[in-house]
């Protein structure tokens, strides 16, 4: 990716466990919460091929996703919204790929890589809410958020 990520978003990808990833097939939307990794500010996903998901990734490489800290007192919230595209990951990067799960979540390393597809999603815009830093915009119901806008590419024509 040509733009450069701040790295306290790096880190803050790189400390949360679970995102909620948005696609959409020829059936419709459909959401649904993953583990995940990064590599920078691009994100790695794991799925079976036979899911919903994947079938619309395959159908659609437009995503969104979601990565939340949810916190008692809003003023303590942090998050990214994001969207971007999806691709299979293939060749020498599937080894990167899975050491990358296997070091953030030893036990969730699958016996053999052939039973889940690999996905990398490269974000075009990309959103960093942390509330934590003070107010900078007032929102409804008496919250107040703070978001940065970090990442905004052109949009690619899907033509």
């Amino acid at each position: 990716m040509a733009e450069k990520v701040p790295q306290e978003v790096v880190d803050y990808l790189a400390s949360q466990k679970a995102l909620t990833l948005a696609t959409t097939g020829l059936d419709g939307p459909w959401a649904t919460t993953l583990t995940y990794v990064n590599d920078g500010s691009e994100i790695y996903i794991w799925i079976r091929p036979n899911t919903n998901t994947a079938r619309h990734m395959d159908q659609n490489s437009r995503v969104a996703f979601a990565i939340d800290e949810y916190a008692e007192d809003w003023r303590q919230t942090k998050g990214i919204q994001a969207r971007g595209a999806c691709s299979v990951v293939e060749g020498e990067r599937i080894a990167t790929a899975a050491d990358l799960f296997g070091r953030k979540y030893p036990e969730l390393r699958p016996g053999s890589t052939s039973t889940v597809v690999f996905y990398r999603i490269e974000p075009e815009v990309l959103e960093f809410i942390d509330n934590s830093r003070g107010v900078d915009e007032a929102g409804d119901f008496g919250a107040e958020y703070r978001r940065q806008s970090i990442l905004e590419l052109p949009a690619v024509d899907q033509g």
